[in-house]
């Protein structure tokens, strides 16, 4: 089961999908997002999003379920024309669901690099580890990894975990090699 909070506390854009590849979940950034109203959203699948042509649609979602992390960018409509919003896409995140988060642009905030240890924390948080399970393996405490991901955090300037990763994801500040590891 995915967690409530991950769904309907994030600032980003989220949505859940289902091995038949309908919509089951989407918070409300992603709704503003995609401009489709939640009760819309919902049922709908992948491709009447994405606009994946239909021959293409049921190799495309086999490549994703087979490599289990997607990451890219998705053109999104705006009052100004397309523009491309940066994705992660996690394929099985609980039994039968996968998850996008899509992440706005930050406009003029900078982000800073990661430094060794913080890249080594978030790494170990995107391959599951608990805090304590992150400590353990970098012979430090339990609190010292939470300093690590606050700070982390504050310098890609993610809102939670799961934005943090994905952030350092995108910014090459992980690799998905890394992950787990």
């Amino acid at each position: 089961m995915i967690a409530p909070s991950l769904i309907d506390g994030a600032h980003v854009a989220v949505v859940v999908a289902d091995d038949d590849r309908r919509y089951v979940h989407a918070n409300a950034a992603a709704c503003d997002l995609l401009g489709v109203a939640r009760e819309d959203l919902i049922g709908m699948r992948v491709e009447e999003i994405t606009g994946t042509p239909p021959e293409q649609i049921e190799q495309a979602w086999r490549r994703f379920r087979d490599a289990g992390v997607l990451v890219g960018t998705f053109p999104v409509l705006s009052p100004v024309g397309p523009r491309n919003v940066p994705y992660i896409s996690v394929a099985d995140i609980s039994p039968g669901r996968h998850l996008a988060i899509f992440i706005p642009e930050r406009g003029d905030q900078d982000w800073q690099p990661l430094s060794q240890r913080e890249r080594e924390v978030v790494a170990l948080v995107a391959g599951g580890a608990t805090g304590r399970e992150v400590g353990k393996a970098l012979s430090v405490t339990a609190a010292t990894v939470e300093t690590h991901i606050r700070n982390a955090m504050r310098r890609l300037g993610a809102r939670n975990r799961s934005h943090l990763v994905t952030l350092a994801i995108l910014r090459h500040e992980i690799e998905l090699g890394d992950v787990g590891a």
